[in-house]
């Protein structure tokens, strides 16, 4: 194991425990993406479901529904805060439902359990994607299907879009996947088959561009904000609030988010 690979799991934990708070802050669009990618994997009641890289519940908390009290919902993060925020909403909800702390490249699952693993933007995370896909297919019976989600326009795009005008353009971060034919490829290289990849838009509304910074921090672009001193910060609050001025109503400001959903058999 290369000292990279360790330092993107450390850092990644790290990561998202510190953004718990923050998490899908504002419209909620990681909610809004979760019931989508469940519906288009077509989940029937009575199936059994991994969800990895569960965050707060964005996917669990709609499988789990789905799924009915004859079904069973798993899910795995490898962020602890995370999974102990979930858990705390699962049982509020009173829902059949359970987040563990696991590596996605490491699932600790017989062969064939699951009928679908579904992973909500999460594979952008993991340092070998190759590794942590292969366990998909382990974990899924030989009819189960696997659906995931990643972004096409992400929901900090505007703010990605004023520090590069700006001249501060964040790195470009590795795995990152945002085309239909990237992810369909990444799919069909590990085995999967039937593959299907869909384009899927949808508005959110803003109170103001604070929450529009607010859910920006609540997601993994926050470390790229909170490297910004504080004059770099205000050139870019007040760059943000031009660049969104013509999406602006007087009940907030609209702006799009793309998120590809990808279907595929084992």
């Amino acid at each position: 194991m290369s000292a990279d690979y360790a330092g993107r799991k450390v850092q990644t934990k790290a990561q998202f425990n510190a953004i718990v708070a923050d998490y899908d802050a504002g419209p909620g669009c990681f909610a809004h993406y979760g019931r989508r990618l469940v519906a288009v994997a077509s989940i029937k009641p009575g199936q059994h479901v991994l969800d990895v890289a569960s965050g707060r519940g964005a996917v669990l908390f709609p499988a789990a529904e789905q799924v009915g009290q004859t079904g069973d919902v798993v899910g795995i993060d490898l962020a602890d805060e995370m999974a102990r925020a979930a858990n705390e909403e699962t049982a509020r909800r009173g829902l059949q439902a359970r987040v563990r702390i696991m590596d996605a490249e490491h699932l600790e699952f017989p062969d064939a359990t699951f009928d679908y693993v579904l992973c909500g933007f999460g594979i952008m995370f993991f340092p070998d994607q190759e590794r942590a896909l292969g366990e998909f297919r382990r974990v899924l019976k030989p009819d189960g299907r696997v659906a995931v989600s990643t972004w096409h326009i992400d929901q900090a795009s505007e703010i990605k879009a004023v520090l590069t005008e700006l001249g501060m353009k964040p790195p470009r971060r590795p795995g990152w996947i945002t085309e239909p034919g990237e992810l369909s490829q990444l799919l069909t290289h590990a085995g999967f088959t039937a593959v299907r990849v869909q384009a899927d838009s949808h508005t959110f509304r803003y109170t103001d561009v604070d929450e529009y910074w607010r859910q920006a921090r609540g997601t993994g672009f926050r470390s790229v904000l909170d490297s910004l001193d504080a004059v770099q910060a205000e050139r870019v609050r007040g760059a943000l609030a031009e660049r969104v001025r013509p999406h602006q109503r007087p009940d907030g400001i609209y702006l799009p988010a793309v998120a590809l959903l990808a279907v595929a058999n084992r």
